[in-house]
């Protein structure tokens, strides 16, 4: 009896599965020098906090204004930079579905280490309720190109015209506590910013509001596979028991000249949708 019990628990763990990539199925470098030379550093759940280890020499909450670098609190990289002609592919231990239900139709999220330029110096104990955004509004970032399969090997399918991972909308991990003037609740991997919002939204203001803009999302730039090109949609075989199309690879390459950088990747909403 005991032995069933712990097998039902093994199973139970198995299905639940988990909301971001757990494997990286192919490699190809360039990548960066240490720490960002490892690609099996965008797994699991966006960066949290950062340790500074040149200017400070002190945790970093990860932010719309402070992209992951460097390590975390335990010492572990945080991303990994693509060089010229490199790319990695990653897969999910679920399909991911095409779900018009996810919030703005949106089925999966690629976290960068993108930031917002600001009007300040960005310090560990900045009040993000004073610090504002330059204006116009600016990101420092690159283009990281997304493509998607339901097999590692093909055929893969792009998303041409955008968007592209490393840019809109940075990481940002937690809520801003204006009464406290610290950060608070950690926000929400899972849900994706509103893709109607434009860069020239976030002109000038504080990195408070601009976080309220976010809606409880922690950031990232989000994907619906309704963007592929029809042709390319259609190609996509649809479950048996659901009717929805879906991926399960996904490939993240570099374009632009300067490196792009990745954090991790998230299926929107519950688990295998």
């Amino acid at each position: 009896m005991r032995n069933e019990w712990i097998i039902g628990l093994v199973l139970a763990a198995t299905a639940v599965g988990s909301d971001f990539a757990t494997v990286v199925v192919q490699s190809k470098g360039p990548f960066g020098t240490y720490p960002y030379d490892q690609p099996s550093a965008v797994l699991g759940e966006p960066t949290s906090w950062i340790y500074d280890d040149d200017i400070y020499f002190a945790p970093f909450a990860c932010s719309l204004v402070y992209g992951a670098w460097n390590t975390d609190l335990r010492n572990e990289r945080t991303v990994v930079t693509l060089g010229p002609g490199s790319s990695i592919v990653l897969g999910f231990d679920h399909r991911v579905a095409d779900d018009m239900n996810n919030p703005y139709g949106i089925d999966f999220i690629v976290f960068g280490n993108a930031a917002f330029i600001t009007q300040g110096v960005v310090r560990p104990d900045s009040d993000m309720g004073a610090l504002r955004l330059s204006s116009p509004a600016a990101v420092i970032g690159e283009k990281v190109k997304v493509e998607v399969a339901q097999d590692p090997n093909g055929p893969w399918f792009g998303f041409s015209n955008g968007p592209f991972a490393d840019n809109l909308f940075p990481t940002n991990r937690f809520a801003w506590n204006n009464e406290g003037k610290t950060w608070g609740q950690a926000l929400d991997p899972l849900r994706p910013v509103n893709p109607n919002l434009k860069l020239s939204d976030f002109s000038g203001l504080t990195v408070a509001q601009a976080i309220e803009l976010y809606e409880g999302a922690a950031g990232g730039t989000g994907f619906d596979l309704r963007w592929l090109a029809p042709q390319d949609f259609e190609q996509l075989r649809a479950d048996d028991q659901t009717g929805r199309r879906w991926i399960q690879y996904i490939r993240l390459s570099s374009v632009s000249p300067l490196a792009g950088e990745i954090d991790a990747v998230s299926d929107v909403a519950a688990c295998g949708d």
